[in-house]
């Protein structure tokens, strides 16, 4: 194994680790979120690479291959040039979150959303929340058509 997928294999499984262990406890939530603001703090959280937060916002069972898939890709870009990432997350933490669509489905509700960075560069997707203990959690991140 040469250094470097060494350097990345340890990177991995550093971010599984911290993932597994569940970041060290999650944060107290509020019931003051509705389901729309939960799925926007978990983008924001996620696309601004504070991989623990997003952990505290979602079904950590259903999510973890997301969340794992993403800080893992976020790892190995930070590890090829943490100059874009930061110019990247910079551009993602000033995107436009629009809510398109949310629609009831029994005790969930799939919230559709587009995340617009500007100069055609945007992403439509629909989340799934639903209600725990009192708090929307995110479910589910599908791309919307």
């Amino acid at each position: 194994m040469t250094y470097m997928n060494r350097k990345i294999a340890v990177g991995a499984l550093a971010v599984a680790v911290l993932l597994a262990a569940g970041c060290g406890g999650k944060k107290e939530k509020t019931d003051a979120m509705g389901p729309e603001e939960t799925v926007e703090a978990f983008v924001r959280a996620v696309t601004g690479g504070e991989f623990c937060e997003a952990m505290s916002l979602c079904d950590t069972l259903t999510m973890k291959k997301y969340i794992r898939d993403y800080a893992q890709a976020w790892d190995m870009l930070v590890r090829k040039d943490s100059g874009a990432v930061a110019i990247a997350a910079a551009v993602l933490a000033e995107a436009d979150f629009r809510t398109e669509d949310v629609v009831k489905d029994g005790d969930r509700r799939k919230v559709t959303y587009t995340l617009d960075a500007g100069e055609g560069k945007n992403k439509k997707k629909t989340a799934t929340v639903r209600k725990e203990e009192g708090v929307w959690i995110v479910e589910e991140i599908t791309d919307s058509l």
